[in-house]
C-alpha cells in the first residue's frame, strides 16, 4: 500500500531523472522539515536539491542528497519557512556539465496542501467575521422591512387605481343616462 501511495504522490521528471517525491515530516512555526527522494538514471557524483520561493526571486541554499542505492537519492531538507516552494534537482556527474531538472511545487511532489494553510481556521469552525448563515441579522431585518414596504406600496397602488376606476365608471354611467323630463 505504501508503494502505491508513493507512486500516486510523486512526479516523473525529465531524463536523466525519474520519479521525485517529498513528504513533510515536521511542521512548526519556525519552518518545515521534508524527506525528499529522486530517482537518477545516470551515473552521478552528487545530487543536489534546490529550492526557490513561490515568487521565484530567492533561491534557498542547495542541499546534498545521499545515494540510497538502486539509483535513488534522498535526504532531509529543513526549510526556514512553511511555504509551498518549488524544488528542482541538480545532477553533478564525474565529468561534464551538471543537469538541472524542472521545478515542481511541494504539493506536486506529494506534500499535503493543508500544511500551507496554517493561518486559516480549522475545518468546521467559522471564521471570526462570519455568522452561521453568512449574513448579519441587521441585513435580515432590513430585507424584511423592505419587503413590507414594497407590499404596502403595491396595496396603495391597487387601492388608488381601483378608486379612480370607480370614479370613471360613475361618470360613464351618468353620461349614458337620459336627462329626466
Amino acid at each position: 500500500m505504501t508503494w502505491i501511495t508513493a507512486l500516486l504522490l510523486s512526479v516523473t521528471l525529465a531524463a536523466p531523472f525519474g520519479a521525485a517525491e517529498a513528504r513533510a515530516t515536521d511542521v512548526s512555526d519556525t519552518g518545515l522539515t521534508l524527506e525528499v527522494r529522486v530517482e537518477v538514471n545516470a551515473p552521478a557524483t552528487a545530487v543536489l536539491v534546490r529550492g526557490v520561493d513561490p515568487s521565484g526571486q530567492n533561491e534557498l541554499p542547495p542541499v546534498a542528497l545521499s545515494d540510497l542505492g538502486d539509483g535513488t537519492w534522498g535526504g532531509i531538507v529543513e526549510l526556514p519557512v512553511v511555504e509551498n516552494i518549488r524544488l528542482g534537482f541538480e545532477l553533478i556527474p564525474a565529468s561534464g556539465p551538471a543537469t538541472v531538472s524542472e521545478l515542481h511545487t511541494l504539493v506536486e511532489l506529494g506534500v499535503d496542501a493543508p500544511i500551507f494553510r496554517l493561518d486559516e481556521p480549522a475545518a468546521g469552525t467559522p471564521a471570526s467575521d462570519e455568522t452561521d448563515s453568512g449574513r448579519s441579522p441587521v441585513w435580515v431585518l432590513l430585507a424584511l422591512a423592505a419587503g413590507v414596504g414594497a407590499l404596502a406600496l403595491v396595496g396603495l397602488w391597487v387601492w388608488w387605481g381601483r378608486g379612480s376606476r370607480e370614479g370613471e365608471d360613475a361618470e360613464e354611467a351618468e353620461e349614458g343616462q337620459e336627462p329626466p323630463e
